[in-house]
């Protein structure tokens, strides 16, 4: 079995790979991926779990959303 790490390593390089890296191309079917795994979080999970991941849901996105912003930004050129 993976590591959690190589797991999310894997599900990334399939999602761009799919989409050769252009993710505007594929935006619906990223999306899909993304809340068909969701989903599947969801109902392995017991009603209270699933109730709070539910809750905490937006503001998770926002912090990843905010976090590949900060990745995807490019490398300011450093001054010697």
């Amino acid at each position: 079995m993976k590591t959690e790490r190589d797991l999310v390593d894997s599900i990334f390089k399939t999602a761009l790979e799919g989409c050769d890296a252009d993710v505007m191309a594929r935006k619906n079917a990223l999306w899909l991926a993304g809340t068909t795994l969701l989903s599947g979080v969801l109902l392995e999970s017991d009603p209270f779990t699933r109730a709070r991941l539910l809750r905490d849901l937006v503001s998770e996105l926002r912090e990843g959303c905010a976090h590949l912003a900060q990745l995807l930004r490019q490398p300011e050129e450093t001054v010697h």
